[in-house]
Parts: C-alpha cells; sequence; structure tokens
C-alpha cells in the first residue's frame, strides 16, 4: 500500500477520540494539556524520480549550450586572431581582407543559430556581431580603407 501524501499517527497511539476527554469532542484541541497526547505526522515524499530526471535532462542541456557556446567563441577567436595578423602588416585593399571578411561570415552564422536555439540571448548575439564588426572597421580604419562619418 502507498503512503504518498497521506498523514499517519504513530501506531501505537490510540485512536483521537480515546486520547481525548468527552467534553473537548467537537472542539478545537487545546495546544498544552497533558491529557492530550498530540500525534506526530509522518509524510513521504515521492519526487526523487522528477529531481533524477530534471539532474538528467539539465546535463544534457549544459552539455548542448556548451558545445553552441564553445563554436560561438572559437570562431569569433579566429576572427580576432586574423584581425590582430593583418594589424601587423596592414592591407593596400579591401580585397586583401576577403579571408577575414569569410570567418566572420562564419562567426555570424554560428552566432546566429546558437541564438535560434535559444542557447544565446538575441541581445547577446547582435553584441557579438557588433564586436566583429568593429573589429573589422577598426582595421580598415588603421589601413585607410574606410573613414568613419
Amino acid at each position: 500500500m502507498s503512503l504518498k501524501g497521506r498523514i499517519h499517527a504513530p501506531a501505537n497511539s490510540a485512536p483521537l477520540s480515546s486520547r481525548c476527554s468527552s467534553a473537548l469532542r467537537g472542539q478545537a484541541l487545546p495546544s498544552c494539556n497533558s491529557r492530550c497526547v498530540t500525534a506526530r505526522a509522518t509524510f513521504q515524499v515521492v519526487a526523487k524520480q522528477n529531481s533524477l530526471k530534471r539532474e538528467r535532462t539539465s546535463e544534457k542541456a549544459r552539455q548542448y549550450n556548451k558545445s553552441h557556446k564553445s563554436a560561438v567563441a572559437t570562431r569569433m577567436k579566429k576572427v580576432f586572431s586574423a584581425v590582430d595578423g593583418f594589424m601587423t602588416e596592414l592591407p593596400s585593399s579591401e580585397d586583401a581582407i576577403k579571408p577575414v571578411e569569410k570567418l566572420i561570415s562564419e562567426a555570424y552564422q554560428e552566432i546566429d543559430k546558437a541564438v535560434g536555439k535559444g542557447v544565446l540571448h538575441i541581445n547577446t548575439g547582435a553584441r557579438r556581431k557588433a564586436k566583429l564588426a568593429a573589429a573589422k572597421r577598426h582595421l580598415l580604419t588603421e589601413a585607410g580603407l574606410y573613414t568613419p562619418q
């Protein structure tokens, strides 16, 4: 027999009617009456299966989110390292930075995927894309190929 969610008095206690005097029947029990013995309520919680399942699903979600965040971070690092490489030897034309534009495009795709899957918030994705665009703009400004208005 399941004890799920039921209150049980201790096995050795007498019924409530015999523990209290007949004058108290139908009335609230006194808080400190030496003649009345209060029974302790025991609860059996059956939420362990739910918590174990929640742990499993949380771990799966954590691994999933971690892989997508890692992919975004890797793409961004590749862009920043390519921009730093071009900073030492400035490009002479916009065609010279095509590899950086390709890396930025890949990073944008990865960020958009992460936002679409709910791994990143939309504002976080926008901020990271702006950071990549700013790095490209800074490179072009240093090379003299772009003048901000």
